[in-house]
């Protein structure tokens, strides 16, 4: 439905340290295998939570299969987000912790923030925000239709037009929305933006 003559990526994100990992969204069920071998590459032998930032089925499909292999993992979301889960995945309730516009948690040394932006562009959509790393993972908002080898986007040529593209083909009609989510995060001190397609802005 949507031309792609530039490719695209379906970006998930690990925050490791010595006593908590967390992975930052999954990717679509058909990739499964490819962020396995990935994770295997970054060490990672146990996963301690699962953030959800949308529960769409490219950032959502992986995690029926990541709380099998990581048994002791849970999953945050939205309240929204846990509802829609539930309706396409068979998930233990018991696993999954509802989170609250603008909640913060903390995982050992690992400081969230959670922040609703709801029609950007499902309505359980949300953004996390790393304290310690001054990141704003940003999931479908802010992000580009491109593929591309290049982690951040001050490396990319013409980032521009990928960017410009998804957001008229995906974001536009919620433009009212996303006014007022930018007013939302405009406060939080952020040196990254990591979204779950294209490139790292930093």
């Amino acid at each position: 439905l949507v031309p792609l003559p530039e490719g695209t990526s379906y970006n998930c994100y690990l925050i490791k340290d010595e006593e908590s990992t967390i992975l930052i969204d999954t990717v679509d069920q058909d990739r499964v295998e490819e962020l396995l071998e990935n994770l295997k590459a970054a060490e990672v032998d146990t996963i301690d939570v699962i953030v959800c930032n949308h529960a769409e089925q490219d950032h959502s499909g992986a995690i029926p299969s990541l709380m099998t292999i990581y048994p002791q993992a849970k999953v945050v979301t939205s309240k929204k987000g846990k509802s829609m889960l539930e309706e396409m995945y068979s998930l233990d309730e018991d696993r999954v912790i509802v989170v609250n516009d603008g909640e913060e948690l903390t995982f050992e040394s690992v400081h969230l923030k959670f922040i609703y932006t709801p029609w950007v562009h499902w309505p359980e959509t949300m953004v996390t925000y790393y304290r310690g790393g001054h990141l704003l993972f940003s999931c479908d908002f802010l992000g580009a239709h491109i593929a591309t080898s290049e982690l951040y986007a001050s490396a990319v040529e013409n980032i521009i037009d990928p960017a410009k593209r998804y957001y008229a083909e995906i974001m536009m009609p919620y433009r009212n929305f996303i006014v007022k989510h930018l007013e939302k995060i405009a406060p939080l001190s952020i040196s990254k933006i990591a979204p779950s397609h294209g490139p790292v802005y930093d």
